[in-house]
Formats: C-alpha cells, structure tokens, sequence
C-alpha cells in the first residue's frame, strides 16, 4: 500500500478557497478557528428564531436533535454547541445537543446507521474523519463502513498537533523528541483519544515511518481527560489539535512540538510540520461532517443542507468560531467525497492496528 496517495492533488482539486491555508484572503478570513472555550457538560444549545427555511417549509416540524458521539467538552462538542443556536435560527425549530459517547464514537454511529428514514427525519448526526475509519481495524469486526450512512456535508478541519508541558527540558521541538525517543526508546507516553482516532493515527504514522520512534501511548475518554494527563504527569506529549491546544499554549503550560500538516500552519507559522523534520508527510486533522437517515427524503436532506450552508456563511457565527480558533470548511459532494477517499488511503497507508501501544 502506497503510504500516503496525493495530498498535492487533493490541494489542487479542492480549489485555494477550501483549504486550511487558502491564498484567498478573503476566504481565509472566513474560515478561521477557536479559542479554548469552557462549556457546561450538561447543557443543550437551543433557539427558536424563526427563519426563512422554516417559513417556506413544512419540516422541520419539531425539535431537531444534534448527535455528537463525543463526551461534553471536546473540540467536535464544543464547535457543534456554539452552532446549534445558529441552526436552530435557520431551521425555526429547537436544535438540542445531544451526546452519545462511548466505544470511540461508534455506540453512537451505529445507531445513526440504523435511522430510520421516517421516524428519525430531525436527527442530524456527526461524524469526525479519520476517525471513524478505525472500522479498518480488523480486530473491531465491524459490519459498518463508510457506505452505511448518507453524508450530507464537510464542517470543519483542525489540524492534529503534539504538545509537551512547557517545563519539559527534555525536549522542545520535534527534533528533540525523536532524539529522545531513540536514545529512551519505551519510555515516552503520548496521551491519545480513542484507538482509531486522528490523534492515534498521527502517533502510529511515526511508529511505522520513523525508524527508532519506540513509544508508548495510552487512551483517554476525550481531550478533557488528556489535559488531565499531561499536566499531571501521566503522560509526556499530547496528541491533540491546534484549537483545543492553543488556550493551554498562550498560558504558558504547554508548548508545541510539531503540527501534523501538508505545510506550516498560519495560526501557529513557527511550528515545523512533521515533513519537514523527518521527510514524512503525517497529516492528520480532526475533519468534521454532518449525516442524516439512510433514505431520507430528498426534500428534507436539502432543509438541513441548506440551513447548515447558511450558517457556515453567517458572519456572527463565523467570528464565533474564529475566537474559537476552529478552522470552517464547507465541503459537499464530489469535493467531500474526495477528501474522504484521501483520508481513507492514509488510514490504510498507517494500519494504526499494527502500532504498539
């Protein structure tokens, strides 16, 4: 298996304006990032605007239930409470938040895989790639693939990046770390999220290219808990992404090794990307996209496609997601579907199940 296909020629297809790091000013501008943000656990995000969609339309009819199958607080919850209140506005319904979390977000894709066209028409779901390519995992036996579940649009995409506590004088830079690794080999620990996951992927690149990167990694429930490890010393790099990591940055408690990234991030412009040290392309990001039933009616997939595209284009939303240095990406169709197949082949390129633990 070729080991990463052609990120060059994904770049080219989707066009500057849908890129992470657009020469499009103007696009670029409108598609900035997050700051860290604390929220309620517990709470769900709700308005009841009316709007244009819900005047010319009979559906939605009643409350629309928004499914992150992550726990309360992580990136992927985060950016969706901040836009409920905004679909909400465009749908002219209730849009609750709704977290099912648990076996690395497939306790709550296996239901969305099984929605019923009818009954289950005001769920919309999430879903976070490559995560949920962790079905390649021979060991998950999973019967799901992607073709089990109709996507209906590209959110978002934040960059993975590794951290270490800024008073870690072992190592600053990515450089140093695999200097580390190879003269200490097993004895770093990278906190991750879930087997699988865009954090995983990215650690389970280097183990298999980086010849002598010998390290350990143990799995936390969400980025709320790998904060938890790192800070305390459980764990010595954190495998996160650029949005959630930055608050934890600017205060002084941690610091950038590196950014997992097809070329330097303009948040962050002074960090190196793994290619650049090791002259291997590791990208992976934490890419987010919304799906409804299987069979749902055309009609009713185009309300909520159009609400989501409004609000992708709302500009007090956007400066929402900006202060939350969240990186919007509005994809759909052949473009999206694209970006899938691209990430699917670095999954496959990184057979994260053979990596030790």
């Amino acid at each position: 298996m070729e080991k990463l296909g052609a990120w060059e020629e994904i770049r080219h297809a989707l066009g500057p304006h849908q890129l992470p790091r657009s020469e499009n000013t103007e696009e670029r501008t409108l598609m900035k990032r997050r700051n860290f943000l604390k929220v309620a656990a517990a709470s769900t995000a709700t308005l009841f605007t009316p709007s244009l969609v819900r005047a010319q339309n009979s559906f939605p009819n009643g409350p629309v239930q928004l499914i992150v199958p992550f726990d309360p607080g992580g990136g992927a919850d985060r950016s969706f409470r901040l836009m409920a209140p905004f679909l909400a506005q465009e749908l002219g319904v209730p849009v609750n938040v709704v977290n099912i979390a648990g076996g690395g977000g497939w306790v709550a894709w296996q239901q969305m895989a099984q929605w019923d066209p009818e009954r289950d028409d005001h769920m919309l779901g999430t879903m976070n790639f490559p995560h949920v390519f962790s079905y390649l995992d021979p060991r998950m036996q999973r019967q799901e693939t992607i073709e089990s579940f109709n996507l209906l649009a590209w959110h978002s995409l934040d960059p993975c990046v590794w951290c270490a506590r800024a008073d870690d004088d072992r190592f600053n830079d990515l450089t140093s770390l695999i200097e580390y690794v190879r003269a200490n080999p097993g004895d770093v620990v990278f906190s991750s999220t879930a087997v699988g996951s865009d954090d995983h992927m990215g650690i389970a690149f280097a183990q298999k290219f980086v010849d002598g990167f010998d390290v350990r990694t143990i799995f936390s429930n969400g980025d709320s808990q790998k904060i938890q490890e790192i800070l305390g010393g459980v764990s010595d790099v954190i495998a996160a992404n650029v949005g959630y990591m930055t608050s934890f940055v600017d205060s002084g408690e941690l610091k950038w090794l590196t950014v997992l990234n097809s070329e330097r991030y303009e948040l962050i412009p002074d960090v190196e990307t793994f290619e650049e040290v090791t002259g291997e392309e590791n990208v992976s990001f934490a890419g987010r996209c919304f799906l409804v039933a299987n069979g749902l009616a055309e009609e009713k997939r185009a309300v909520y496609l159009q609400a989501i595209e409004k609000v992708l284009q709302n500009p007090d939303y956007i400066a929402q997601e900006q202060a939350m240095q969240n990186n919007l990406m509005f994809l759909v169709g052949d473009e999206m579907n694209s970006l899938i197949d691209q990430t699917r082949r670095y999954v496959e390129s990184v057979e994260f199940w053979e990596a030790n633990g």
